[in-house]
């Protein structure tokens, strides 16, 4: 039985199998058939690329005593080039990652003056260089300035950025380029046609997508979707395998931020989640959907989907770069779920906050206590008043307009939720636990607490409870989202301009 993964077992053996990175070995080949040979490279570029099996290409070439001369490739054949494709003294790979120290870097300085075993050359592949440490790169300066002639340096790197100007000043710099999809597709099938797997066009294509330019992570999910028997591999098991959303889910959330139908996405997003979705995936999902259609709307794409065509159709360049940015931030957020429900009722909202005044006179400081609250009041008399007895709610969005200066997602949450009033007590009503958990934190009910005591003259206490039923009508939100509106005008004034 072979346990060799396949994107070992299908690594380049040749300059020629390389792909997508033409640029970089032309130039090396043209450098080796000239033997106008470096003693130091950069290889730099995302991940899994090509640059380490590049290096060891380039290892084996510099050391093969049985090629054709001239010919710049390794031959495979000779004694040199297959102890180099098994193991060999000659081509030694450090890895920068766990050998970061200056005492590592000055046991190489140490044993680099020692000649090769058999071949021509000692080659020394540094891989993730960036890792190394400022001292262990001072340490390298020097040998990397002025190495034996019979050594030679391959650096590579994922962040060139990192990488001392001193260091790059002394080496040949290739940048290694993501692959293309279609680069990725042809090789895929290739793989699968060796290996006798049955996979589908679709699921190509969703492989390569995802592996968004990397080679190693396409051929590694093409290996674990190796099914046992004669089962292909489909793009609906890909979906699986990968937790991708339901892509009816994924549309039907699309097509509530082109309606403005706030209801809409928050019971889709709700579907998905309850049928094991995870909510950073949805949004990165939503994310590259919505780059598509941006794409589609600025027509820099010739293949459009039906379903992305009809997006954009409906929306502009600039409410594409929108949801994009709304969306970026969901799946950084270690809050990702309510993240991703307060950013689509933020794309949905029909009614845009109007350009304030500077607001600092209009919020108070956070008060610690309700009493805290009241003294702030009692300080500013000007501010908004309401006689005592029963709370309003009418004046309530007024609420919702100071919190949002400073709290703007805990405003988003509260707006999407009913309030029950009473006298100096609201309750909201929260669909789930951990938004109810939210609104009751500390910190939350304190800051709810005194602009509610800005607004209604008075401290008011704020409690939120659990309501399986308390997702409100589409009606109820626009209808919120327009009495928001309403309270903004006049508090800070101004008009609305269509």
């Amino acid at each position: 039985m072979d346990n060799q993964a396949l994107y070992r077992k299908y690594r380049s053996v040749d300059f020629d199998h390389v792909i997508g990175q033409a640029h970089v070995t032309k130039t090396l080949v043209s450098a080796l058939s000239s033997g106008h040979v470096s003693h130091a490279y950069l290889f730099t570029g995302p991940r899994g690329v090509g640059k380490t099996s590049v290096a060891r290409l380039l290892a084996r070439a510099l050391n093969c005593t049985g090629g054709a001369e001239g010919a710049g490739k390794p031959c495979n054949n000779c004694d040199s080039c297959l102890a180099a494709i098994n193991s060999s003294l000659d081509i030694i790979e450090i890895d920068a990652a766990s050998n970061n120290g200056v005492d590592d870097v000055r046991e190489l300085r140490d044993k680099v003056s020692i000649a090769p075993s058999g071949g021509g050359y000692k080659v020394y592949i540094i891989d993730e260089v960036h890792m190394l440490s400022a001292g262990a790169f001072n340490a390298l300066l020097k040998t990397l300035e002025e190495p034996p002639a019979h050594a030679v340096f391959i650096l590579a790197t994922t962040e060139s950025h990192k990488i001392p100007a001193t260091i790059m000043s002394r080496t040949q710099s290739f940048a290694f380029k993501p692959i293309g999809e279609t680069d990725i597709i042809n090789h895929l099938q290739a793989i699968a046609t060796s290996e006798q797997i049955a996979l589908d066009d679709a699921a190509a294509r969703l492989i390569a997508r995802t592996a968004r330019g990397s080679f190693r992570d396409a051929i590694g999910m093409l290996d674990q979707m190796r099914p046992v028997g004669n089962a292909a591999v489909t793009a609906e098991a890909v979906r699986n395998l990968l937790g991708f959303s339901d892509e009816g889910g994924i549309a039907a959330i699309s097509q509530a931020l082109v309606e403005s139908d706030p209801r809409a996405a928050i019971l889709a997003i709700d579907e998905l989640v309850t049928g094991g979705a995870q909510p950073a995936q949805i949004a990165v999902q939503l994310t590259e959907q919505w780059r598509d259609v941006l794409h589609a709307c600025l027509k820099a794409t010739e293949s459009v989907s039906s379903d992305t065509a009809q997006l954009a159709a409906q929306v502009t360049p600039a409410r594409c770069a929108a949801i994009i940015d709304a969306l970026m931030s969901v799946v950084k957020s270690p809050w990702s779920l309510m993240s991703l429900e307060t950013a689509v009722v933020r794309l949905t909202a029909t009614a845009e906050t109007v350009q304030t005044q500077p607001v600092a006179q209009l919020v108070p400081a956070p008060a610690k206590t309700p009493r805290a609250a009241q003294r702030a009041v009692a300080e500013d008399p000007d501010h908004i008043t309401a006689t005592p007895g029963n709370i309003e709610p009418g004046r309530w969005p007024k609420v919702l307009v100071l919190l949002k200066q400073e709290h703007s997602s805990l405003c988003g949450l509260l707006q999407m939720y009913p309030t029950d009033f009473s006298a100096d007590k609201v309750t909201v009503r929260a669909r789930f636990n951990f938004h109810r958990d939210l609104f009751n934190r500390p910190q939350n009910r304190q800051a709810i607490e005194t602009a509610a005591a800005k607004v209604f003259g008075r401290p008011i206490t704020v409690m939120a409870v659990t309501d399986l039923s308390a997702l409100p009508p589409k009606t109820g939100l626009q209808n919120a989202s327009d009495d928001l509106t309403a309270a903004a005008l006049e508090i800070l004034g101004g008009e609305v301009i269509d």
